[in-house]
């Protein structure tokens, strides 16, 4: 069966090799180019499904299923194991591109003069590059000469929900930030100087963010639920790396609302297209190349190295494009309004703020890199230096942000009032709730944000914003409110009980009776479950584990977290001896408010895209709630 799914890959690479040669001549091959495409995307389909099949069927003779299942594994994580390692994740990854490549040929826009076949021609050359990785440097079907019985099993703290959909969302939002960089790419190439691109590019590269954004938020929730330390960050190498697109990606979005004739949007557009794209490179680098140390990263490899070549030579056709084709990048500059005006200056400098924080990310990422080249010895700066650099850029973002709708609407004495109630919010935190001058002043700017982007949608301003941008942005803030409040509001305690006794905590009666061991066949789980009560009344229950597996020197932790509007209660069961249970127990404020400002944002991202697919099709601009 993994001959079936070897033939795959190479036929995938002839047809999609052939789609690249047709593709460059449009006009006389087009139909040949078209087939070849669909031809190497189904390919390349069958070669995943044969791997998942391996996985189903407790295929050992390959040594990634080997490596990667055990036959005790449930159906959900054997599929999920797909892309827990190095080879499978690229596969999928290369199938995400492949039907990215197909949505592109069926775009009734796209078609019209073959321009699909331009677009593919730069999609399907980065799924060539990454056919001959699977086929020639890590291939998922090199078989074992002597195939075990049983597989090694998937690492514990992968076999969760949050690690199902982690991975595949990432590679949604990186492969989906392709097709923004491919239509430019082909756009300029054919000497084309309308700014037709920039509407085109618009519902990919939202469409690549909401996914990006889920990604990142859902491993936040993986890292929150499994690691058992009780946060959701922490600005990890490769964390990081998926930041970096992130950021860029939301410059990006800003930019192409800028309207026709605002200096410097075609060049604005073309930077943050080719940066985000090649980002997601750079992030594939970080994690395959070993350069960095980190809990996600793969070791390093030949890989890596191939991805930093694959990088520069990004970087340096896209600076060679736009130096040849400046021409066709310059903007004529026409009257704006005052509103216009005002917003387009306000984005221009919120792109600023976006690449400050990139570049302030990227160097602490990267510090001890350079120490370790520049000085001799590795500097690895920790949360404290990204958290004072990153907080006070991060805060004018969203004061600008809050800015936004009064801006549009060229009425900014409309901010008055809500800057009238952000100080009177600020000022009661800062003296009533406590937490310093950071949660005053952040707890300020989102009730300032809020106030104005919920006026101005709900009549209070000559101009209504779109639902779906409101939305986004009133769920960033509440994301703004629970990470503030998670990150100051916090206790902290390390107890050693015994059966029956109960001791007190952040308002809560807690009841530990004793300790429980389950068997398995191949794991042992000793846990335990905490009564919790309030004012005399049983509110709900906490439950710790952890399980120690068969050939496995560390143990994997399921941590108990009881959620509340206003508060996350965190159970980690730290040690026992006999009955003697040692607990440790968090208490979190508001994180709560980032899940739910997480949906809030998704809902508002797929708004945003049905306004724009609605007001092509109408020929006007459609607002969702009317």
């Amino acid at each position: 069966m993994h001959y079936l799914g070897l033939i795959s890959l190479y036929i995938a690479f002839g047809s999609a090799l052939l789609a690249v040669l047709a593709g460059a001549r449009a006009q006389a091959r087009t139909r040949l180019s078209r087939r070849a495409n669909l031809l190497s995307s189904l390919a390349v389909a069958l070669s995943t499904l044969v791997l998942v099949f391996a996985f189903l069927s407790n295929d050992f003779r390959l040594a990634y299923v080997a490596r990667n299942s055990a036959r005790s594994l449930p159906v959900l994580y054997k599929i999920s194991a797909l892309w827990a390692g190095q080879s499978g994740s690229l596969l999928l990854w290369l199938l995400v591109i492949s039907l990215f490549s197909l949505a592109v040929q069926r775009t009734r826009r796209f078609r019209d003069g073959g321009f699909d076949l331009r677009i593919n021609t730069v999609i399907n050359m980065v799924r060539v590059l990454f056919i001959i990785l699977l086929l020639f440097v890590t291939s998922p079907f090199e078989l074992l000469a002597d195939p075990p019985s049983n597989g090694s099993g998937l690492n514990p703290m992968l076999q969760s929900v949050g690690m199902v959909v982690h991975p595949p969302l990432l590679f949604m939002g990186f492969s989906g930030f392709l097709v923004p960089f491919a239509i430019v790419v082909s756009r300029l190439w054919a000497r084309n100087s309308s700014d037709s691109w920039l509407q085109e590019v618009r519902p990919w590269a939202l469409f690549a963010w909401l996914f990006l954004t889920a990604g990142i938020v859902s491993g936040g929730q993986w890292a929150y639920n499994e690691l058992g330390w009780g946060g959701y960050w922490a600005w990890d190498p490769v964390e990081n790396a998926s930041l970096f697109p992130w950021l860029t990606g939301t410059a990006l979005l800003h930019t192409l609302l800028l309207d026709k004739g605002h200096a410097g949007r075609k060049w604005w557009s073309y930077i943050l297209i080719a940066l985000t794209f090649a980002l997601t490179i750079f992030g594939t680098f970080l994690t395959r190349s070993g350069v960095l140390d980190s809990v996600h990263a793969f070791s390093g490899g030949v890989l890596g190295s191939i991805f930093f070549v694959v990088l520069a030579a990004i970087v340096l056709f896209s600076a060679g494009l736009a130096w040849r084709r400046r021409s066709c990048l310059a903007e004529d500059p026409t009257d704006q309004g005052l509103s216009a005006n005002l917003l387009g200056t306000a984005i221009k400098a919120g792109n600023v703020l976006y690449l400050l924080l990139f570049a302030a990310v990227l160097l602490g990422t990267m510090f001890p890199l350079l120490s370790r080249n520049l000085a001799g010895r590795e500097i690895v700066l920790d949360e404290t230096f990204f958290n004072q650099v990153t907080v006070p850029i991060f805060l004018v973002l969203f004061f600008l942000m809050g800015l936004a709708p009064v801006l549009a609407a060229g009425e900014v004495r409309r901010a008055l009032l809500p800057l009238g109630l952000a100080v009177l919010v600020s000022l009661y935190v800062l003296f009533a709730v406590g937490g310093g001058v950071t949660a005053s002043v952040t707890f300020g700017i989102a009730v300032f944000g809020a106030a104005t982007h919920l006026g101005a949608l709900f009549g209070l301003s000559k101009r209504r914003p779109k639902l779906g941008s409101t939305l986004v942005h009133v769920g960033v803030l509440l994301m703004l409110v629970g990470v503030t409040g998670s990150s100051i509001y916090t206790d902290d305690v390390f107890v050693t009980v015994e059966p029956g006794e109960e001791i007190q905590f952040g308002g809560y009666t807690v009841g530990y009776q004793r300790l429980q061991t389950r068997y398995g066949m191949d794991r042992y789980t000793v846990g335990t479950t905490l009564r919790l009560s309030r004012s005399g009344r049983e509110v709900g229950t906490l439950t710790s584990e952890k399980t120690f597996w068969e050939n496995r020197t560390q143990p994997s932790t399921q941590v108990g977290v009881f959620s509340t509007f206003k508060e996350d209660l965190y159970l980690n069961l730290a040690g026992w001896e006999g009955q003697t249970a040692r607990l440790h127990l968090q208490r979190f404020a508001l994180v709560g408010w980032i899940w739910f400002g997480s949906w809030v944002v998704y809902l508002g991202a797929v708004l945003a895209l049905l306004e724009h697919v609605l007001g092509r099709k109408l020929g006007k601009q459609v607002k969702a709630w009317q």
